[in-house]
């Protein structure tokens, strides 16, 4: 039997309907996705400062002001830093396991021409300084080297006086914590290998007198605080309010997290 046209408008219509109803569901799922949390809520309260360095690539770091948790842009400061023009944003995302990232750039410091004796770097202002009896905290960060002489890397402290070192010497093979300037060096097992990422994470615990700091190497993200590590704690740190990159040497920065816990600055993806 031939059906009316009424009969034949109405089916039309159902099917538009069902349609749209298909295309909100759609669309609400999408936005679910797309709002839920990169990490677990408990841990992304005690993510105090986070820099992944989502910055235009091909632009200097200098006068950048991205990322969370910090009271200023970088800008000059370290030791007898020089120069800054060797620090900018480099197309690509560093990458470990199944670390969680954002954005799709990272941070290259490349080392002074040769015959420049200038130390480089940046600092930029923490939103409190750290460095109070008490106090646990946990850093970490992504570190591919990509030079074999030099040293690079990120200080903890105010650009004056002790202040804690991460990351390459000029004088080991391994990876490293040190009072600025070399001063009780501990070495990791890890050997720095010219292009390869690392994933550092240092547990900071600031006591009366010498403070606590305690690096491990590679650590599995999303998984609990392993043992053992490697430990410095012959340090006291008077003030800790600024970190900073400081460098002679040719490397790569990524994902710079601060927290209160060890989930929050080892985040799995999800």
């Amino acid at each position: 039997m031939a059906w009316s046209k009424k009969r034949i408008a109405l089916v039309a219509l159902l099917i538009v309907c069902a349609a749209n109803s298909l295309l909100l569901v759609a669309i609400l799922l999408g936005q679910r996705w797309l709002a839920r949390p990169l990490f677990p809520a408990g841990a992304a309260r005690s993510l105090i400062a986070y820099e992944p360095f989502d910055y235009p690539s091909d632009t200097l770091l200098e006068g950048q002001g991205g990322g969370h948790g910090f009271a200023g842009p970088w800008e000059p400061g370290g030791f007898n830093v020089a120069r800054s023009d060797v620090i900018q944003i480099n197309p690509g995302a560093l990458t470990f396991s199944n670390l969680a990232t954002t954005g799709a750039n990272h941070l290259r410091i490349d080392a002074p021409p040769e015959g420049d004796a200038s130390i480089c770097g940046l600092a930029r202002r923490l939103g409190s300084d750290l460095a109070a009896a008490g106090g646990t905290y946990y850093l970490s960060f992504l570190y591919r080297p990509l030079g074999e002489g030099g040293y690079g890397t990120l200080v903890l402290g105010t650009g004056q006086g002790r202040e804690l070192s991460m990351g390459k010497s000029s004088s080991g093979a391994q990876f490293h914590l040190s009072q600025r300037g070399g001063t009780g060096r501990v070495f990791s097992d890890q050997e720095v290998i010219v292009g390869q990422t690392v994933f550092l994470v240092v547990k900071l615990e600031f006591r009366d007198g010498p403070d606590r700091f305690t690096l491990q190497v590679n650590p599995a993200p999303g998984q609990p605080e392993p043992a053992g590590g490697f430990v410095k704690e012959d340090l006291d740190l008077t003030a800790a309010s600024h970190l900073m990159i400081y460098s002679r040497a040719a490397w790569s920065l990524d994902e710079l997290r601060l927290g209160t816990s060890w989930a929050a600055v080892t985040p799995a993806r999800h």
